[in-house]
């Protein structure tokens, strides 16, 4: 008895994971950053990207194989996507092409 107990425990443990990698996650997104710049999420999850800067015009999300695009952002403005397929999604900010992102799904 006390091996099953001792079998369920490791494998609520093993469980756990999971169901933190499928919370909603939000990107903060400013002048040459995301935070954070890669972040794991389950099938299904939303990533939200959170505009904290100024910019004239505001600021896009583009996914680097066009899969999607936020509209421009302007300052406290949010977007939000749904990742419902396994993958690994590389996006940029379009004003700023260096400030890169990874949003890897299992």
């Amino acid at each position: 008895m006390k091996g099953l107990v001792v079998l369920g425990t490791l494998l609520a443990l093993l469980a756990f994971p999971l169901i933190v990698e499928a919370a909603d996650t939000t990107v903060e997104v400013g002048h040459n950053r995301l935070e954070p710049a890669e972040i794991t999420i389950g099938i299904g999850a939303k990533v939200a990207f959170h505009n904290q800067d100024e910019m004239p015009g505001g600021h896009t999300i583009v996914a680097d194989d066009g899969s999607f695009e936020s509209p421009p952002l302007a300052k406290d403005d949010s977007w939000s996507r749904e990742f419902t397929e396994p993958g690994t999604y590389k996006y940029h900010i379009k004003e700023h092409p260096d400030a890169k992102g990874k949003i890897i799904v299992k």
